[in-house]
């Protein structure tokens, strides 16, 4: 089975913040208005259908359907009530309404608000509300709010006199929940979890759950943000082409990408997840065009058409590197992804993975990787993982999830990743069918590109800014590793842990003018370790893999 699902796992996730920093109520809460908000309700649909049809339709292998997406052209002109205030501040307000809906949210094009407007979302009996203002402007006229608990919300948009006329939307469509859909596997393990996590906290911030809109219908899968070799900031998503085989270039304006949706400990519950950190709208640049795998190797490349750097952004733009390497790399590592939808998950490998194909007329065109248990429990992959990355032990992506048996009642079997290799340009001659032209754009020829946070300047051209303190070579190794440091030494206190997370040495390296230090790892079995430096107030973890 395709690894893919479907809205939502548990919507109270959405509600748990407000998704702007102004915390400000809407004017309305204090302030009594002379005219009501004026309602528009959904057309009435027959969901009891919708739902057996959906059933069906995934019975029959196909894509997963939870929600309806009601088309709208309203603006502030053509709907919705203006009341303007005694100072000239104004007030617009519309009331939105689709009966039955489990939650609801709104998408927007031509969306701007100028500075010091705030649009407020909220239900009507004023128990939850989010707020936007001109930070939440995103470059590209695209928006959505946030999902709500509510068959009913108001929008209120305030714009004081000193931008009159600046501010601007037109809603596009209502999303309208209509089944529910059930939480991760129990056996999941937060991303947050040591020791599993641990080695893993800079490529997490790359990671994103993508909201996938197909015709009227909406789901779950998970991207990653890629680095390119010209470092130019172009914010790429790599998927799995069988997550938007269905999706229009209208449908993909309406895509969502929510970063840093991670648990608040390591056994919180879905519920927990922290930080509203979303784009909306991206551009396709290539897919595999192959059904989903059957002929090739399933990956769906984007670009977020948002041009804005939020203040959260400078700390979460993780651009993963990759290996366009045909050779299967040992040592393990892990898959980083949103099972259900639900708050970022890791699962751990520590096998060689060896190279399948999908759908069997094709050969090699996926790796095959099966997960082990950990500290904590035994991670899998499940519906909503589909597209999330694979990294080997030095933190580099190699596939992208297609599917496979693995589950928590199931935990042994196997995995499906589409090879980059593969992706590179296996799938077709033109650059539509090819990661190449996108990841590789000056044709520079190199098989590995480093991860690294990216900052931007005006010209577009980016410094990398990565872990450059502390290397370790040679990588791998028979067990005989240099830890070099990029200035002199203070004392470190060093730790070395298996992937299991049991310590197999424990250190200190006094204060020296020494900058190299050798670590013996020979007596060690063959697989991944994580070194550990603790010292000069920070702590730098570093992948190392064993290979005798």
């Amino acid at each position: 089975m395709k690894k893919i699902t479907t809205l939502l796992s548990s919507i109270a996730i959405f509600c748990a913040t407000i998704a702007s920093a102004q915390q400000k109520a809407p004017y309305s809460f204090s302030h009594e208005l002379s005219e009501k908000a004026p309602q528009t309700l959904m057309p009435n649909r027959d969901f009891t259908k919708d739902i057996a049809d959906a059933i069906a339709f995934e019975e029959a292998g196909n894509y997963p359907i939870f929600a309806h997406h009601f088309d709208l052209s309203i603006t502030m002109e053509n709907a919705g009530v203006w009341t303007t205030l005694e100072n000239g501040d104004r007030i617009w307000r519309i009331n939105l309404k689709s009966k039955g809906a489990m939650s609801s949210c709104f998408f927007f094009e031509n969306f701007y608000l100028p500075e010091g407007s705030t649009l407020h979302a909220y239900s009507t009996d004023h128990s939850k509300v989010y707020t936007y203002d001109f930070e939440s402007n995103q470059g590209n006229d695209l928006f959505s709010t946030e999902f709500m608990i509510a068959e009913e919300q108001v929008l209120e948009y305030y714009e004081p006199i000193a931008a009159k006329g600046k501010g601007r939307m037109r809603i596009t469509a209502m999303s309208h929940q209509f089944r529910s859909i059930r939480m991760a596997g129990a056996c999941e393990i937060n991303i947050i979890c040591s020791p599993e996590g641990d080695n893993w906290q800079n490529e997490k911030k790359g990671v994103v759950r993508i909201y996938v809109v197909a015709g009227g219908g909406a789901g779950w899968c998970t991207g990653t943000l890629m680095n390119n070799t010209a470092l130019d900031c172009k914010r790429y998503i790599l998927t799995a082409w069988h997550c938007g085989q269905q999706s229009s270039a209208t449908n993909l304006n309406q895509y969502k990408f929510r970063f840093n949706y991670d648990a608040t400990s390591c056994f919180a519950s879905d519920t927990d997840g922290t930080t509203n950190n979303e784009f909306t709208g991206c551009t396709k640049r290539a897919d595999s065009n192959d059904n989903g795998g059957a002929t090739g190797s399933d990956f769906l490349l984007l670009e977020m058409t948002s041009t804005s750097s939020p203040s959260w952004w400078a700390t979460t733009a993780y651009f993963n590197g990759w290996t366009k390497s045909t050779s299967a790399s040992s040592g393990g590592g892990v898959c980083i992804h949103h099972p259900a939808g639900s708050n970022k998950k890791v699962s751990t490998y520590s096998n060689t993975p060896t190279s399948v194909s999908w759908g069997g007329s094709v050969s090699s065109t996926h790796w095959e990787i099966k997960w082990i248990a950990t500290v904590n429990d035994w991670g899998v992959t499940e519906g909503g993982s589909s597209g999330s990355a694979v990294y080997n032990s030095a933190g580099l992506v190699f596939g992208t999830l297609t599917g496979g048996n693995s589950a928590c009642n199931n935990q042994s079997a196997g995995d499906a990743y589409g090879k980059i290799s593969y992706h590179w340009t296996s799938n077709g001659t033109t650059a539509n069918r090819q990661l190449k032209p996108w990841l590789d754009p000056g044709n520079t020829n190199v098989t590995t590109l480093a991860s690294g946070y990216t900052i931007c300047n005006s010209t577009g051209v980016s410094t990398i800014k990565l872990d450059d303190e502390i290397k370790i070579y040679p990588n791998p190794s028979s067990g005989i590793f240099t830890l070099s440091f990029l200035g002199n030494a203070h004392e470190n206190k060093i730790r070395v842990m298996n992937v299991m997370g049991q310590e197999v040495q424990n250190f200190t390296i006094e204060q020296s003018s020494s900058n190299e230090y050798s670590i013996d790892l020979s007596t060690q079995g063959n697989g991944l370790y994580f070194i550990e430096v603790n010292g000069n107030g920070k702590i730098i973890s570093k992948k190392v893999s064993v290979l005798k």
